[in-house]
């Protein structure tokens, strides 16, 4: 008998510990259930509201206890909310999701899941809601934005052809490149060389094809050589070519030169500066005779090529140093035209940026566009390196861009002044120290994930803001904000 009474007393107090236990449950259950930032709604098989937790009063204007015992018909009836997911899922017997109205006009997105009982009968019905109002209105905020965007480089666009040159499409709306493009079709219409003289970048190379072009040799071939590209115990025979056996390893039936493979066209002569002293005395000659021999020939040929010349340098320097022969000099300078570089003519910038990220969105069939505030920066731009490094900043910040809108987060890939953001710079260097004994089953995606999530917190933690992180890391705002929100990262201090 006192075993059994042992027994009985250690099954009570089991008993006992058990409902205590669940009682907390229960409680922890509660308060997860009041606490949920979505709002949980839950009926009978009818209709009736058997439970629903505190938010419920942000949506509807009404208390918990106003609610429970009330059939959604009457909610709707009273214009509280419409449509009810609630009643389509008893009506349809499946889950529902549906965007809903309330009484205020604020949108919800609902979703409502049905419950059997084994019989297969519906018991409850659990709808979850979650208030996406001002989610709606960021996004026609956002299209209105790319509405507004689209139009701006549409304008921009109309203006670009507005504005584009009839000088077989040449861009040009400064005064200074309009002089250069009004010299140019004069000097093309004579013979006169023609000496193009300007920055690394600014366009020689386009101009002189745009003098051929225009003359009447535009039939005839356009062969351009870089005089700093060819050795110089090659350059002659390249120029002039040779005949056969004129030195060892010569072809047997020797090689047409430049000179005659031009003939009737035109010989773009780019980097001049560069030419050795031996062959500048000898394109002396040819300029002045318009004849030559080839290298092992004897016979003198003449050409009918043009010859158009183009540096970087200073050559009236080049010839004060002996490093260039003055004849030479001004046998090419006839007709001297001085490029001008991209800082001299900021009105161009403008047009050519529209151009050059057209020519990028027909390349890679993109549908790219650009924020004001980095069109700002872009003309604000000194372009150290013209028109070239512009083109290609142009197509990597298409490239790279992960947004169809290419932001100004991103323009610290070409400025090299203070507002260029370099994360070294701003904060102190960072390491991450994965944590592999964390959990050894965690996968690829996780691990980067997580390392992901640690590097954004230290960056906002530091620099406090998601355009400072998108600079910091060479990445887009949007792109950064979208992450903080992924892994629940505060986005203000």
């Amino acid at each position: 008998m006192k075993k059994q009474l042992t027994l009985l007393e250690e099954e009570n107090k089991r008993l006992k510990e058990e409902n205590r236990t669940l009682k907390e449950e229960i409680r922890e259950l509660k308060m997860i259930f009041q606490l949920n930032s979505d709002e949980i709604f839950v009926t009978d098989a009818d209709g009736v509201c058997l439970m629903v937790n505190a938010i419920a009063h942000k949506h509807y204007g009404l208390i918990e206890e106003e609610m429970i015992g009330k059939n959604v018909r009457e909610m709707v009836e009273q214009k509280m909310f419409y449509p009810s997911a609630t009643l389509k899922v008893i009506e349809e017997q499946k889950p529902v999701s549906l965007i809903q109205t309330t009484y205020d006009n604020r949108k919800l997105h609902v979703t409502s899941m049905p419950v059997f009982n084994e019989k297969g009968e519906l018991i409850r019905v659990i709808s979850n809601s979650r208030d996406i109002t001002e989610l709606l209105l960021l996004r026609q905020k956002v299209k209105e934005m790319e509405k507004d965007i689209e139009e701006y480089n549409m304008k921009l666009e109309k203006l670009l052809k507005e504005k584009r040159n009839s000088w077989d499409g040449i861009i040009a709306k400064s005064e200074k490149m309009n002089n250069v493009l009004n010299i140019i079709d004069r000097v093309a219409q004579v013979d006169s060389t023609v000496l193009l003289l300007g920055e690394s970048g600014v366009g020689k190379t386009k101009m002189a094809r745009l003098v051929h072009d225009k003359s009447n040799r535009k039939n005839g071939p356009f062969i351009e050589v870089n005089c700093a590209s060819i050795p110089p115990s090659l350059f002659e025979s390249e120029l002039f070519g040779y005949e056969s056996g004129a030195f060892t390893g010569a072809s047997s039936t020797g090689k047409k030169g430049i000179l005659e493979a031009a003939e009737g066209g035109t010989i773009f002569l780019d980097e001049i500066s560069e030419l050795p002293l031996e062959m500048q005395s000898k394109l002396l000659q040819v300029i002045q005779n318009k004849s030559f021999f080839s290298v092992g020939g004897r016979k003198l040929k003449h050409t009918d090529a043009r010859i158009i010349a183009a540096t970087n340098q200073d050559l009236e320097q080049l010839v004060k140093e002996k490093k260039f022969r003055e004849d030479l000099y001004y046998r090419l300078s006839v007709v001297p035209i001085h490029i001008p570089p991209l800082r001299e003519r900021k009105e161009d910038i403008l047009n050519l940026t529209i151009h050059f990220l057209e020519e990028v969105n027909k390349k890679y069939n993109f549908n790219k566009v650009m924020s004001p505030k980095l069109l700002d920066a872009i003309l604000s731009y000194d372009w150290p390196g013209n028109v070239r490094e512009l083109e290609n900043t142009i197509e990597r910040l298409a490239v790279v861009s992960e947004d169809k809108v290419i932001d100004a987060s991103l323009k610290s890939m070409f400025l090299k002044n203070e507002d260029a953001v370099d994360a070294s710079e701003l904060i102190e260097p960072f390491h991450i120290e994965p944590e592999f004994e964390d959990d050894e089953q965690r996968s690829l995606k996780e691990f980067v994930n997580k390392m992901e999530e640690k590097l954004i917190r230290h960056y906002m933690e530091k620099l406090g803001s998601t355009r400072k992180v998108a600079e910091a890391l060479k990445s887009s705002q949007s792109t950064i904000s979208r992450k903080c929100i992924k892994y629940g990262i505060p986005t203000q201090k």
